[in-house]
């Protein structure tokens, strides 16, 4: 699609767009932004102010040379082919994408657009790039590394209950860096003595079905993935933890606010900023083939303390002492 049609849709009400730069018609570059969460999560709406930023700084401005093309799935996993394929026929100079399944879904459409993506735990297994030093198509991004760092949760499960013998996690089939995850997973719990139960959550309804199981046979301890349909019902999760007695960890410092026991995840400002840095290349002319791939250097452990004494557990020195945030 050209620029001129895209103007056209912006006249229409399509695209997002301020009236006066449609009106003058100036040139400017569409970002295509696919996200799994609400535009007004607390998540998302930082990552698009991060990214309005080191964009700003390095000479795009919103509605002076730059749109940005949202479509917002809000856990609603139906909606992922339709907003894939509508991004994809507005033709954005890039397109960025929130986790593994926005980004196959984007991926398996096209092989000419750019695109961004943000947090795949392992691209490369995902079958997302060819390595992660030479992406080799047109997908580059940030990756979470959460697959590597999985088992490091469950380390933390047997510093705060040593007695632990089962632990469950949820999990959504369909997402490439959760599968690896979830063998990674396995494979550490039976290192560690524990009995490892997965339970699919692709749905709201799935997570209401799983959640009523558990509670007929509370785990010792909960994993939670780090997207949707979870991340939108945290307090749901967490009231049931709590009186359950059950152990919650987490990925994002959204779900330890909601009020799970604790997070351990990617420094998600990091993220966001060196993946605006990776889509200003693309804007300033780069190709995805040739940009590498980026892993997190810092990651975040957030320890909420008002729901450990809920759960009468008391926190060791020695977890909270490398506590990146302590909630009181």
């Amino acid at each position: 699609m050209k620029r001129r049609q895209l103007i056209e849709l912006v006249g229409a009400g399509l695209v997002a767009l301020p009236l006066r730069a449609a009106a003058q018609a100036p040139p400017f570059a569409p970002i295509g932004v696919f996200s799994e969460l609400p535009l007004t999560n607390p998540a998302a709406a930082s990552s698009r102010q991060i990214f309005s930023e080191v964009l700003q700084q390095n000479g795009w401005m919103e509605g002076r040379n730059l749109a940005f093309i949202d479509r917002a799935a809000e856990g609603r996993r139906e909606r992922y082919p339709t907003f894939a394929g509508e991004l994809i026929a507005l033709n954005p100079n890039v397109i960025v994408t929130f986790g593994s399944e926005t980004t196959a879904t984007v991926r398996d459409r096209t092989s000419t657009i750019p695109i961004v993506m943000i947090g795949p735990g392992d691209p490369v297994g995902a079958g997302f790039v060819a390595s992660l030093s030479g992406p080799g198509g047109n997908v580059t991004g940030v990756s979470s590394q959460l697959t590597d760092i999985a088992a490091k949760n469950l380390q933390f499960i047997k510093e705060l209950r040593p007695n632990a013998s089962r632990v469950a996690m949820f999990w959504r089939r369909d997402n490439a860096s959760e599968r690896l995850g979830k063998a990674n997973l396995e494979a550490a719990a039976q290192g560690l003595g524990l009995t490892f139960e997965a339970i699919p959550v692709m749905t709201d309804a799935e997570l209401e079905v799983a959640l009523s199981a558990l509670s007929k046979a509370p785990p010792d301890a909960l994993i939670v993935t780090a997207a949707p349909p979870a991340t939108l019902h945290g307090q749901e999760i967490a009231a049931f933890a709590i009186e359950h007695r059950v152990l919650t960890v987490a990925s994002f410092p959204i779900m330890a606010h909601a009020g799970l026991l604790m997070s351990l995840g990617p420094h998600g400002e990091e993220m966001n900023r060196r993946a605006a840095a990776i889509v200003v290349k693309i804007l300033n002319g780069a190709k995805p083939a040739d940009i590498p791939v980026e892993q997190p250097t810092r990651f975040q452990l957030v320890v909420n303390l008002k729901t450990a004494k809920a759960l009468g557990l008391t926190i060791p020195p020695a977890i909270l002492s490398r506590a990146d945030e302590v909630i009181e």
